[in-house]
C-alpha cells in the first residue's frame, strides 16, 4: 500500500507540474483555489442572473490520462490479487493431494503388513499315480486298469481329499492332460520341461494361488539325472507366499540306495536354502523310504511331518504304518487331518497310497 501511495503522489506532482508548464506557455498563471472561489462569489453577487452553480470545466487531456492510469493500476492490482488467490488455491490443493497420497501409502503398508502375517490354511497331497507306460501294452503293471481309467480315479481322489495342491510322481503327459482338463488346476512344470519331464509336476488350484516363480534342482534317479520342481506361490486372500518342493528319489538297494541318499542330501540343502527367505516350505514326494527318510531328512532340514514323529532328544519316527509317500513342511505351521488313503492300492488304481493333510500357517 505504501508503494501505491508513493506512485500516485509522484504521478500527481507530475500532473500539476505539467499543467503549470502548459498554462505558463500559453499566458497568465493558474489562480489558487481561494482566488477562484472569491472571484466566483463576487461575480455572482454583482450579477444575480448567474446561477448558483457554474458548469464544471471540461476535463483536460492530462486529467483523462491520470484517471485512465488510476483505473489501469486498480485493474492491475485486482488481477494480481486474483493471480495470488489462484496460486494459493493451487498450492493448497497440491498440499492436500500430497497429504492424501502419504496417508494412502501408510495405509497400504499397514494392510500389507497385516496380510503378510495373516494366517491361512491349505490342504496338500502327494500321489504317485503309476505312470501310464506301466499299464500300456508291454508294461510291467498290465493287471492294473489303463491310464485313461486310472486318471479319472485320480481326479476323484483329489476331490475326495479336497486338496488345493498335490505333488505327483510318474505323471506322464497323457495323465497330466487328463487331470488338468478335469480339475482345471494349473501345473508346474507341466510341459515346460518337455513331454518327457512331466513326472514330478505340482498341480495347484489357480483360483486360490498365483504363480510367482518356478525353478528346479537335480538328483540322480534310477541311473540318470532328473530335474525336481520348486514352485513359489502366493495365496490370494492374504497375499502370503510359500514354496512347494516335490521330489522322487531312486528306489531299491545297491547303487540306487546311494543315489537315494544323494537325493536326500540335496533335498536337505534345498530346503534349508529356501527357509532363509522366511517363507513356509512344503515338501511332497514318493521318497522310497519310511523311517530312514524321517531320520535322515526331516530333523536336518527342520521339517515337521504331517503324520507326526519327533526328533528332539533322538529320532522317533511317526507311529503306526508309515508310507513311502510324504507331506512335510517347515516354518510357522502345524498339521491336522493326516490321511493315508489305502483305496488306490486296494482298487488297483495305483501301487501307492494317496496322502493328504491340512497345513495351518501362522
Amino acid at each position: 500500500m505504501a508503494v501505491c501511495a508513493l506512485v500516485v503522489a509522484t504521478l500527481g506532482v507530475g500532473l500539476v507540474a505539467e499543467v503549470w508548464v502548459s498554462q505558463s506557455s500559453a499566458g497568465p498563471s493558474i489562480a489558487s483555489d481561494g482566488q477562484v472561489a472569491g472571484d466566483l462569489a463576487g461575480a455572482t453577487a454583482a450579477n444575480p442572473t448567474i446561477p448558483d452553480t457554474a458548469p464544471l470545466a471540461p476535463v483536460t487531456a492530462v486529467e483523462t490520462r491520470y484517471l485512465q492510469r488510476r483505473d489501469e493500476m486498480a485493474e492491475a492490482g485486482q488481477a494480481r490479487t486474483a493471480e495470488h488467490v489462484r496460486k494459493f488455491n493451487e498450492a493448497k490443493q497440491r498440499a492436500l493431494a500430497r497429504e492424501a497420497a502419504r496417508k494412502a501409502k501408510q495405509l497400504a503398508k499397514k494392510l500389507a503388513k497385516e496380510r503378510a502375517t495373516a494366517p491361512f490354511e491349505l490342504t496338500l497331497g502327494s500321489f504317485n499315480v503309476l505312470g501310464s507306460q506301466h499299464t500300456a501294452p508291454g508294461g510291467d503293471r498290465r493287471n492294473f486298469p489303463p491310464a485313461s481309467v486310472r486318471s479319472v480315479a485320480a481326479v476323484n481322489l483329489m476331490g475326495k481329499h479336497g486338496v488345493d495342491i498335490v505333488g505327483t510322481q510318474e505323471l506322464q503327459n497323457d495323465q497330466l492332460a487328463a487331470l488338468q482338463s478335469r480339475t482345471g488346476f494349473s501345473a508346474y512344470p507341466g510341459l515346460q520341461w518337455g513331454s518327457k519331464e512331466t513326472d514330478n509336476s505340482i498341480l495347484y488350484d489357480d483360483d486360490r494361488f498365483t504363480f510367482v516363480s518356478g525353478s528346479q534342482f537335480t538328483i540322480p534317479f534310477m541311473g540318470r539325472p532328473r530335474p525336481q520342481p520348486i514352485l513359489r506361490l502366493k495365496e490370494a486372500t492374504t497375499g502370503r507366499e510359500f514354496y512347494v518342493v516335490n521330489t522322487h528319489p531312486s528306489a531299491g538297494d545297491g547303487r540306487y540306495l546311494t543315489e537315494r541318499r544323494q537325493g536326500q542330501a540335496t533335498l536337505v540343502g534345498v530346503v534349508n536354502e529356501l527357509k532363509e527367505s522366511g517363507l513356509p516350505v512344503f515338501v511332497t514326494g514318493d521318497m522310497n523310504d519310511r523311517q530312514e527318510f524321517y531320520c535322515r531328512v526331516v530333523p536336518v532340514a527342520g521339517l515337521i511331518a504331517s503324520n507326526g514323529g519327533s526328533y528332539s532328544g533322538g529320532c522317533r519316527p511317526p507311529s503306526g504304518s508309515i508310507a513311502v509317500d510324504w507331506v512335510v513342511g517347515a516354518g510357522d505351521l502345524s498339521w491336522s487331518g493326516y490321511w493315508r488313503d489305502t483305496s488306490p492300492v486296494t482298487t488297483r488304481m495305483s501301487d501307492h497310497f494317496f496322502i493328504s493333510a491340512t497345513a495351518h500357517v501362522g
